[in-house]
């Protein structure tokens, strides 16, 4: 069930997002393919969490499609980014979770997924 949060609380989550952004980069320059892969999907995680407070006062519970379902909300169908939320959620078990290990190609491409998707929510939220 989603939780209700403080609009005012958005900039909070993009700053972790950045955070755990900035710890998969250091992660991946160091080989450190999954936990570079896990911080990356966790920084979209939470820029979409920064999102969806920021346009409707909520944010998901533990629940991937109830993430996935408020971030199609927030976005009024309009250029939403659900695959790369959808994605970073299963890789993030993946690599997190299960004897799966990135490839050096997936920790990078969530990299650069990460990091655009961090900037699509701060051009929506008008962040610097």
């Amino acid at each position: 069930m989603a939780r209700e949060v403080r609009k005012a609380e958005a900039d909070k989550f993009i700053r972790k997002s950045e955070e755990f952004y900035y710890s998969a980069l250091e992660n991946y320059q160091k080989g450190r393919l999954n936990a570079a892969a896990f911080d990356a999907a966790q920084s979209i995680i939470l820029a979409n969490d920064a999102f969806c407070i920021s346009m409707l006062g909520r944010r998901a519970s533990k629940n991937h499609n109830e993430a996935i379902q408020l971030h199609v909300q927030a976005a009024s169908n309009n250029e939403s980014k659900k695959d790369i939320l959808a994605g970073a959620l299963d890789q993030r078990n993946e690599f997190g979770y299960t004897e799966t290990s990135s490839s050096e190609k997936e920790a990078n491409l969530l990299l650069v997924r990460s990091k655009r998707f961090m900037d699509w929510v701060k051009s929506k939220l008008s962040v610097e």
